[in-house]
């Protein structure tokens, strides 16, 4: 179960409700969906954090062919982190 994300207290509430058997399914249910609402939050996260990465990249990657024959510019991502 640590494998699929579940935190040591996670785990250990499992193994109390493993042995209440019939009782415990609805419990799990609700523990795996708030897990799994968790996982979709960090995904979405991900990819927020991927695409404004890609987006960084495409923008030293445009000022490095700029730069081939010319003077040194400041590199762009870093010029936006001063405004921010």
């Amino acid at each position: 179960m640590h494998g699929l994300g579940f935190s040591l207290r996670e785990i250990r509430e499992l193994s109390v409700l493993r042995m209440r058997k019939v009782e415990a399914c609805e419990s799990v249910r609700d523990l795996l969906k708030a897990k799994l609402k968790e996982v979709r939050r960090k995904i979405r996260e991900l990819k927020s954090l991927e695409s404004q990465l890609v987006t960084d990249v495409k923008k030293c990657n445009k000022e490095l062919q700029h730069r081939k024959g010319h003077a040194a510019y400041a590199c762009p991502v870093l010029e936006e982190l001063k405004t921010k």
